[in-house]
């Protein structure tokens, strides 16, 4: 498995590196750690200045990686941090950068670069954040039935040690078509004798086992010795994501993205890019290729 891991210096990078060390899987891994040093400004003495601290940040990278018993090879590049990590991505298995850059102290969400990344990269990429077990490995697998999910989770299985995790397969019946008017369809004291009643009440009863299906097929893309727990929700698969990762402790959540540009896999990426730019976890997007 080849990782590429982007340092800047910052806590963000190095809260990535240590998760992706506990994430990823530590056999048969071969790791780059590289440092994009920008374009001097056409100054005497700039471009040796900005290499030199480019360098003292791969150093001190690569024995922080050490004190972890992990060792990485250090690139050196220069140019646009946001190009030549989406340039350098595609020759890797999965691509590792901090949620926010050194530069950004805003509070939540992504750093202009890992965002970019997320957006343009057709590659995997891991959004390294801190932690959130000292034991164990929690992992949240959002599910819809789609090949694009399976395919995820099939990356996944490469990438992670999954008989040393715990995972929640998630899946969640959309309702933004419910209004105020439709209320009394879920109280328990539903009259069935009602045809209407009856249909709404045969129709929820679909969607329950569709969705039982659904985490099922899920399963069998994961090695037999998984821990898998199964969670089926309602609302908007977005806010119902995020929920389940923040009241269940994950340390990832693994989401899966198509790579298409037509406007509905637009709407339907976007649930991806709201989970990774608000998830209080390390997340791991996947993108099928087009």
């Amino acid at each position: 498995m080849r990782v590429l891991i982007a340092t800047d210096g910052s806590a963000h990078a190095m809260a990535a590196m240590t998760a992706a060390c506990r994430i990823l899987s530590a056999e048969s891994r071969c790791i780059d750690l590289v440092c994009v040093a920008p374009h001097a400004h056409p100054k005497v003495g700039a471009a040796d200045k900005l290499q030199r601290r480019a360098i003292r940040i791969l150093d001190a990278s690569r024995h922080a990686l050490a004190e972890q018993g992990v060792s990485a090879r250090p690139r050196l590049e220069q140019g646009s941090a946001f190009k030549t990590l989406l340039r350098m991505s595609l020759q890797y298995d999965v691509t590792v950068v901090g949620a926010k850059s050194r530069n950004d102290d805003s509070p939540g969400g992504l750093g202009p670069v890992a965002s970019r990344i997320i957006e343009h990269s057709t590659a995997s990429v891991l959004i390294g954040r801190e932690g959130r077990n000292d034991t164990g490995l929690r992992i949240l697998v959002p599910v819809d039935g789609s090949d694009v999910a399976l395919g995820a989770i099939d990356k996944l299985a490469s990438l992670v040690d999954l008989s040393i995790a715990d995972v929640t397969l998630m899946h969640v019946v959309e309702t933004p078509w419910l209004t105020a008017s439709n209320q009394d369809m879920f109280e328990e004291e539903e009259d069935h004798t009602d045809p209407q009643s009856q249909l709404t009440h045969d129709f929820e009863r679909e969607l329950e086992r569709e969705a039982g299906e659904v985490v099922e097929e899920a399963r069998a893309h994961l090695p037999a010795r998984t821990a898998v727990n199964r969670v089926i929700e309602r609302g908007l698969p977005a806010d119902a994501i995020l929920g389940e990762a923040e009241s269940g402790d994950y340390d990832l959540v693994l989401v899966a993205a198509s790579g298409s540009n037509d406007m509905k896999h637009q709407l339907l990426g976007s649930v991806s890019f709201k989970v990774a730019w608000n998830a209080p976890c390390s997340v791991l997007l996947v993108r099928k290729p087009t």
